[in-house]
């Protein structure tokens, strides 16, 4: 897991709340650095290795991105920041997530859980869910992960559709299973569902900052699938990854 930290954020009360957030959920102890100016930021990497970067993105010298002609940096950074029309080029620089200010924990735990899988030794077998069982009244069924189009939460309950159209429960919650699939496949798009790449049928834009999913199969008349404003940076970033 991450060992060294580099924060460049010329904001103390962001960067302690990173800080703090990032001790609650990272388990391993790690050591961070901060650092609140793009020269600091370039000259500190210059002389020290780092396992992780978050970096603001409009500093007090000018934008992060700098950073990058002064430096090589080859690690994976997740980019903070209260405005989101940085996100196609923090992509272009090593970006890994984006997240808007203010984030919670659950935001910053997703954009972590995208890049634990660098950290992983090659020995190490990262065991991502390859089937549910599934029960119909006293009858079982194993789905293969690989079959699945979707999941939606609904009613205190999770639900997965397969590609041919049939649904069941999942035993899980929505932010429990988000990080037990692979994410080259599947994205959480918002509080309601996580969606297989290949379910999209259509996108649209609507509004500044939201994606309207059509998806296949189609859901049930009237149900809209939505991609939230937190969450649109990252899911374009996903898309094109």
């Amino acid at each position: 897991m991450f060992k060294k930290i580099l924060i460049v954020e010329d904001e103390n009360w962001a960067s302690e709340s990173l800080l703090e957030k990032l001790s609650q959920l990272i388990s391993t102890k790690f050591e961070s650095t901060v650092k609140t100016t793009v020269r600091e930021a370039a000259d500190w990497l210059l002389k020290n290795e780092v396992d992780l970067i978050f970096m603001d993105v409009q500093l007090g010298d000018g934008l992060s991105f700098e950073i990058f002609d002064q430096v090589k940096i080859n690690v994976p950074v997740i980019f903070t920041t209260a405005f989101e029309d940085y996100a196609l080029k923090a992509f272009q620089h090593q970006g890994y997530a984006y997240l808007l200010k203010p984030y919670d924990e659950e935001e910053l735990q997703e954009a972590l859980n995208k890049i634990t899988p660098f950290f992983v030794q090659e020995t190490d077998d990262i065991k991502y869910k390859s089937r549910f069982l599934v029960r119909y009244g006293i009858r079982l069924k194993s789905i293969p992960t690989v079959d699945i189009a979707y999941f939606m939460a609904e009613d205190k309950l999770l639900y997965g559709y397969t590609k041919d159209g049939d649904q069941f429960i999942v035993e899980d919650t929505i932010t429990g299973l988000g990080s037990r699939l692979d994410p080259q496949f599947f994205f959480q798009i918002n509080r309601k569902f996580i969606i297989h790449i290949d379910s999209i049928l259509d996108m649209l834009k609507v509004g500044r900052n939201r994606i309207r999913l059509q998806l296949q199969p189609a859901l049930p008349l009237g149900v809209e699938v939505i991609v939230s404003e937190d969450k649109s940076s990252d899911f374009q970033m996903w898309l094109d990854r």
